[in-house]
């Protein structure tokens, strides 16, 4: 069960206190568990959608979004934010790009890399609610977070002793 606590914990911004550092192999096997944390945050922005039922939808859009958001911790927007960043100001030199992707402060492009994100997010989950298909809301992190697996299991690391290769 560990290697679940380990997961909600990395993925999410929820007060979870693991009992020491986890272990590389811990890390390892709470990639498996990235689906199930997708399915808690999904059932969990469900719940909140569904006792926003007759607000105004900008605003109960803007709502989700926004507890979309702080249940993640936005880790995945700072990610894509110094992704977005190292990309276009790498100029295709690896060692520039790896620089930058470590730098915390945050470019022109990450702010507006940022911006079109959530704004297309809000609209997506816009259209969800005018739509009524809000079982999109649970499946989405779900998704989201198996892809992550995937990429973790499929892709090389760009930067030996980061983050992804402990997993």
């Amino acid at each position: 069960m560990l290697p679940f606590w380990i997961a909600l914990q990395f993925l999410g911004s929820l007060p979870i206190r693991l009992p020491g550092m986890p272990r590389p192999e811990e890390l390892g096997r709470s990639l498996l568990f990235y689906p199930l944390v997708g399915a808690v945050f999904g059932t969990l922005l469900l719940g909140f959608n569904t006792l926003l039922s007759g607000a105004p939808l900008m605003l109960h859009a803007a709502l989700v979004l926004t507890a979309w958001v702080l249940l993640s911790g936005g880790l995945h927007l700072d990610g894509l934010a110094d992704s977005a960043d190292a990309w276009l100001g790498g100029f295709g030199d690896r060692e520039r790009t790896l620089k930058i992707m470590k730098d915390p402060r945050s470019g022109t492009i990450a702010v507006v890399t940022l911006v079109l994100v959530l704004l297309l997010k809000f609209a997506a989950i816009l259209a969800l609610i005018e739509s009524h298909a809000s079982v999109w809301l649970l499946l989405a992190p779900v998704i989201g977070r198996a892809a992550m697996l995937g990429l973790f299991l499929g892709t090389p690391y760009v930067r030996s002793g980061g983050l992804g290769q402990a997993l």
